[in-house]
């Protein structure tokens, strides 16, 4: 009998903001929802388990659905007790995932109001192609 194989082509169809910031999930959410006018809410955390380690690993995961706009924005972790959700971005603390229809312009102003938080270091739009680990970005 043959052998198949699967292959799944996922849509990365997002806006990818990278943000670096030492607080508290729930602090970063705070400073979005406030200075964005969002409200991210806690959710179950995101799962994923590496091929190097046998458990699952969790990332904390806030989101908001604006489906007036067809908008939906997520907050994820970068770290969690067993390791990274995108290692090759090491500086990363946290990263904001704007799913919908947005102008450039419009992200740039959301980027430079990230930046205005007292609690934010730096924030910038990211390349999601670009990133190895891209698939776990998939939510």
């Amino acid at each position: 009998m043959g052998k198949y194989t699967l292959e799944l082509d996922y849509d990365y169809d997002f806006v990818l903001i990278g943000v670096s910031s030492h607080e508290k999930d729930y602090r970063i959410c705070w400073g979005l929802n406030t200075k964005l006018g969002l409200d991210l809410v806690k959710m179950e955390p995101l799962e994923i388990k590496d091929k190097k380690q046998d458990e699952l690993s969790h990332f904390s995961l806030f989101s908001c659905e604006r489906p007036d706009e067809f908008m939906e924005y997520f907050i994820i972790a970068n770290r969690s007790e067993k390791g990274m959700l995108i290692p090759e971005q090491k500086q990363m603390d946290y990263f904001f995932i704007i799913r919908g229809e947005i102008e450039n312009d419009d992200v740039m102003e959301m980027i430079k109001k990230i930046k205005e938080i007292d609690l934010v270091q730096t924030a910038f739009r990211m390349d999601v192609a670009s990133l190895k680990s891209k698939q776990n970005l998939i939510l």
